[in-house]
């Protein structure tokens, strides 16, 4: 599924490779960080549960006090080696980070890995997994459609109901039934009516459907949560032939790189992470009523487009002397604001007929000026670009001595190239609610 797709890297707090290098993971401290960034608006560091419902505030505590078991207890079971991934907390500048370094993680390679050839970190940890799985016993089965569950005279939960090719299979469950179905990315009717804001996609495997969120309102559970995905931007060319992309924009590329909005501003920084600055999509304007960031313009100059400088998060920009259909270039900002007004009406049927304003190139002119000034002296005023320790870590090379890394002035005249971005989620956070021993609930709160 989704994880496979994914880079196979995990978050866990005080993790056993934490503890082999000795780094420190106080318990109240974590806590205050994971309730401060999953709920900061219910966030109070004086009350009893740091302002968080109870169920919430238990659910968190299980996180940080179960997570480093499990990882224990599938090492020991042979399934695999772990080893720290050197990021930063994608919030370690907050004050409640006390551990900004080591709960990054994931399984171990062999020796003889290679990359581009074998299994990709998610790929080898499903592998990893599921062999560990089936060798204590477990057995697959494929495709092997759920589509219900069973309950007995007491309306308990004892096994599923599934389609296994043409015929309808009754289940049984000795002792409970667990959904890792993923979320509802991919159904567009739970997405438009669910989530926060529009997304034309994403990155999640193609069977995240919904099925767990189906049958758990089918079964009167609680649920939670379902406004929120993990955000993303994914290249509206890409989007437009497949909803299910490979690829997100993860950390754009490039110093001499912004992205401005239909009318031809910033309106994020372009290199907070994937979750921040996906969000900037769902912006609404009252006044104008509008999505005015519905898709955001990357633009660039030739020193980023011809920058040898090897990079994981190159993409969406090709690799020098390669073309690609899902850029436009032209000499002037102005031939580029008509290419784009061109190629925009071609996804009319994705977007609503979004296309850039007027006065884009012009007002695109002024705010690489100003851009311009501050990457001399080094400092985003507009939007801190290059402050935070994780886009320190996700910088490239300083260009031409640059005091900031993330950042450098547009040449005074073109070509300049443009990627069109649209908001996207890698899957979504919501659905039916669970208590601290992974129960889930009904609508009084009671494990089913």
């Amino acid at each position: 599924g989704t994880t496979a797709k994914s880079g196979g890297v995990m978050w866990v707090c005080d993790n056993p490779v934490m503890k082999q290098q000795g780094i420190a993971d106080d318990r109240d401290a974590a806590m205050r960080y994971l309730c401060r960034t999953a709920y900061p608006a219910q966030y109070n560091p004086r009350h009893d549960t740091l302002g968080l419902t109870p169920n919430r505030y238990k659910v968190i505590e299980a996180f940080y006090d179960q997570g480093s078991v499990v990882l224990e207890e599938a090492v020991a079971a042979g399934m695999m080696e772990l080893e720290s991934v050197p990021y930063p907390d994608y919030y370690a500048h907050l004050p409640e980070d006390e551990a900004p370094f080591g709960r990054c993680i994931q399984a171990k390679y062999p020796p003889n890995h290679r990359p581009e050839v074998d299994p990709t970190g998610g790929q080898f940890l499903v592998d990893r997994l599921r062999a560990g799985a089936e060798k204590l016993g477990a057995r697959t089965l494929l495709e092997a459609e759920v589509v219900h569950l069973v309950h007995n005279s007491n309306n308990e939960v004892i096994g599923v109901e599934a389609r296994i090719g043409r015929r309808t299979a009754l289940i049984g469950a000795r002792r409970g039934v667990v959904f890792g179905s993923g979320g509802f990315l991919h159904n567009s009717d739970y997405a438009r009516e669910f989530l926060r804001g529009p997304v034309l996609g994403g990155a999640a495997a193609e069977q995240a459907t919904g099925d767990f969120l189906r049958i758990g309102i089918e079964a009167g559970a609680q649920l939670g949560n379902l406004a929120h995905a993990w955000w993303a931007q994914g290249v509206l060319d890409l989007l437009a032939r497949n909803r299910v992309t490979s690829r997100d924009v993860y950390s754009p590329y490039g110093d001499s790189m912004i992205q401005v909005n239909r009318y031809g501003k910033r309106a994020v920084n372009e290199k907070s992470p994937y979750n921040e600055r996906g969000q900037v999509h769902a912006v609404w304007d009252s006044v104008r009523g509008e999505y005015p960031n519905l898709l955001m313009y990357m633009v660039f100059d030739d020193g980023v487009l011809l920058n040898p400088e090897p990079s994981r998060f190159r993409f969406p920009v090709p690799p020098i002397g390669e073309t690609v259909d899902h850029i436009v270039s032209a000499s002037t900002w102005e031939a580029l604001a008509e290419k784009l007004r061109e190629k925009l009406k071609g996804f009319e049927h994705l977007t609503g007929g979004a296309t850039i304003d007027d006065n884009w190139a012009a007002t695109v002119k002024e705010t690489v000026g100003r851009w311009n000034g501050m990457s001399r002296n080094g400092v985003d005023i507009d939007f801190h670009r290059g402050e935070s320790p994780i886009e320190q870590t996700w910088a490239g090379t300083s260009r031409d001595g640059m005091r900031n890394p993330t950042m450098h002035p547009f040449t005074d005249s073109g070509p300049y190239h443009c990627v069109i971005l649209g908001p996207v989620g890698l899957d979504t956070k919501g659905g039916p609610v669970t208590d601290e021993n992974a129960r889930v609930l009904d609508t009084l709160g009671e494990p089913i």
